[in-house]
């Protein structure tokens, strides 16, 4: 009976972290109602993610804001050209689904979708790996691509998790009901820290470099 009591037993660490990542979920749901503080909200996630695996998180809403505020201004040029690229090749997508059967759209479509999976890989670094810190926005873009390239399967394994909301959309009504409680309460939450564990995968060449580069400068 006393082990079970233990604070310190497997049951209660898990459900520990869990309590914590929906405390994070919810505080990056909340911070991200203004579109323009996305980038700033994911940022600040995964930054207290990576304080949980380093078990050095104390209070999850002071450190959230704490990193919020200070990612707030840096990260709104890569996330402004992150969301509108997104957007516009979205959009492009939905408007060649619904084009004449020919094979013109077929290899317009093909093409778009390629540029649509290099976006996402880019997505996977470009804020969550604070690439986008004390770099230019076309250099961060550019330094994100490579880390993705170079760390192949890593992304792939991200931008499948990533897109997972994006599908439910896609299958209609029935999957976006079941999917919205989830991703409100701790799904957000849950992919990042599921995407951390990967990102500390990510130790070759550019991403070490990266990673040292942030935390030089923190």
């Amino acid at each position: 009976m006393k082990n079970n009591l233990d604070i310190d037993n497997p049951f209660f660490t898990f459900m520990g972290a869990l309590a914590d990542l929906v405390i994070l979920n919810l505080l990056f749901v909340l911070f991200s109602l203004p579109i323009v503080t996305m980038g700033a909200s994911l940022s600040s996630m995964y930054q207290t993610c990576r304080k949980m695996r380093d078990q050095t998180l104390g209070s999850v809403p002071r450190y959230f804001i704490k990193a919020f505020c200070s990612s707030l201004k840096k990260t709104v040029p890569a996330w402004m050209l992150q969301l509108i690229c997104g957007g516009i090749l979205l959009f492009d997508l939905a408007f060649i689904a619904r084009a004449s059967d020919t094979a013109y759209w077929h290899v317009v479509g093909m093409l778009t979708g390629c540029i649509f999976l290099l976006w996402m890989m880019v997505s996977c670094y470009l804020i969550p790996a604070r690439v986008y810190e004390y770099k230019k926005v076309i250099a961060a873009v550019s330094e994100s691509l490579c880390l993705a390239v170079r760390n192949l399967p890593y992304t792939l394994l991200m931008a499948l998790l990533n897109i997972i909301p994006l599908l439910c959309v896609v299958l209609g009504a029935y999957f976006m009901m079941l999917a919205t409680p989830v991703y409100l309460t701790c799904g957000f939450g849950v992919t990042a820290f599921l995407n951390t564990l990967l990102l500390e995968k990510c130790r070759g060449g550019l991403c070490v470099g990266a990673e040292a580069n942030c935390e030089e400068h923190s």
